[in-house]
């Protein structure tokens, strides 16, 4: 076999890698009859296999801010105590048909096509802390899901006042699922150890039916947003006369409930208040 021939298989066995092997298979045998041509189109495919392996590094401690690397969901340490169960078996439901339709790769793919990667900074001892999408991570890991794509915020692994310096920026939400004041060492290590806050997931849903929108993120009024819908839920919900309890096994009619609460006077100084109950 020429050199040419052996340089040739392993250049396809490369883009094999990247993209569907007939169709490249065919290509290259096209390409071939001309070959000027195709070695400086191999060139190019080879330039385009490199660029795409860059979104493929492995997230590590020495990852720097604006780095989109893979990483293991079993690594991320929520910085919240809680989500919504019912709104992660709902998106959890959705990712599942994209899921079960792709390959791992394909799904990998998708997740950054439509922005879903993990925001992470970086903390003390290389731990990755995630500072949104929890419910996503945790969807993700109640499907089955080991590696997804993060988004590096910062690296402040050497800051000595690391807790300090997320309160300040509002990347910790320090209440627990209850909305009573926690401390750090409180959090979680794992997405699969948050816990149930029921009026989280009412809040979303609250949310998707337009009773509150989400504008200026810059605002400090916008900051945990659906936690303060939330707590909003939980200190008027003995209005409705359905129990806490009942909410995730009755929550279409809970979602009804929280609604009702939604345009009432007393939510209006909450943060996008709209005054409605549905998106119509």
């Amino acid at each position: 076999m020429s050199a040419f021939r052996r340089a040739k298989l392993a250049r396809e066995n490369a883009i094999a890698e990247f993209a569907p092997l007939p169709y490249w298979q065919l290509q290259m045998e096209l390409l071939m009859r001309n070959e000027p041509t195709a070695v400086l189109c191999v060139a190019l495919i080879i330039s385009f296999v490199s660029q795409a392996g860059l979104a493929e590094d492995v997230c590590d401690a020495q990852s720097t801010k604006g780095d989109i690397c893979l990483c293991k969901l079993t690594d991320l340490h929520p910085t919240q105590t809680s989500v919504g169960l019912a709104e992660v078996r709902i998106k959890a439901e959705k990712l599942k048909d994209e899921i079960q339709r792709r390959s791992q790769r394909e799904f990998l793919k998708y997740l950054l096509k439509h922005n879903k990667e993990e925001p992470v900074i970086i903390g003390p001892g290389g731990i990755f802390y995630i500072t949104d999408h929890h419910h996503l991570a945790r969807a993700l890991s109640d499907d089955g899901v080991s590696t997804t794509y993060c988004h590096i915020v910062d690296n402040i692994s050497d800051a000595k006042d690391f807790w300090k310096q997320l309160k300040d920026s509002n990347e910790v939400y320090l209440k627990d699922q209850n909305g009573n004041v926690i401390t750090p060492q409180d959090l979680p290590t794992s997405v699969k150890d948050l816990s149930d806050d029921p009026f989280r997931s009412l809040a979303g849903a609250v949310h998707e039916s337009c009773g509150f929108e989400k504008n200026d993120k810059s605002s400090s009024g916008e900051d945990y947003m659906e936690f303060q819908w939330a707590d909003y839920l939980r200190a008027h919900w003995a209005q409705t006369g359905i129990a806490t309890k009942d909410i995730n096994t009755n929550f279409d009619s809970a979602s009804d409930a929280a609604l009702h609460l939604a345009v009432q006077k007393d939510a209006a100084s909450l943060p996008g208040y709209t005054g409605k109950t549905s998106c119509d």
